[in-house]
């Protein structure tokens, strides 16, 4: 998954989840936090980014910039980890979804 499919899953979920919210309550107040989009949005960016620096690790470690292999490895796993926790995070979302579609009206 590039940047720039994170970047476009994150718009997409941003403007279903507008699109969806009954009107009136489109947007929280401040008091309120921040909405699902928002809070997705942000999540999605930080495994981008985490992403990122475990790229930027390995790019360092080849180049010989970066002789740490211990901390090469740590941000590969971080890397790793925070996209697995991502993809079940939106497995329980289609899962919900898909039940939600399953209920009559």
């Amino acid at each position: 998954m590039t940047t720039s499919d994170i970047t476009l899953a994150s718009r997409i979920a941003s403007a279903q989840l507008q699109a969806a919210a009954p009107k009136g309550e489109g947007r929280p107040s401040d008091s309120e936090g921040a909405s699902f989009a928002e809070v997705l949005a942000e999540s999605i960016q930080k495994v981008n980014h985490l992403q990122k620096e475990a790229d930027e690790a390995i790019q360092g470690l080849a180049t010989g910039a970066r002789p740490d292999v211990a901390q090469t490895m740590v941000a590969v796993q971080k890397a790793s980890l925070s996209f697995q926790l991502m993809a079940q995070v939106r497995n329980k979302l289609v899962q919900a979804y898909e039940e939600v579609m399953r209920t009559p009206m």
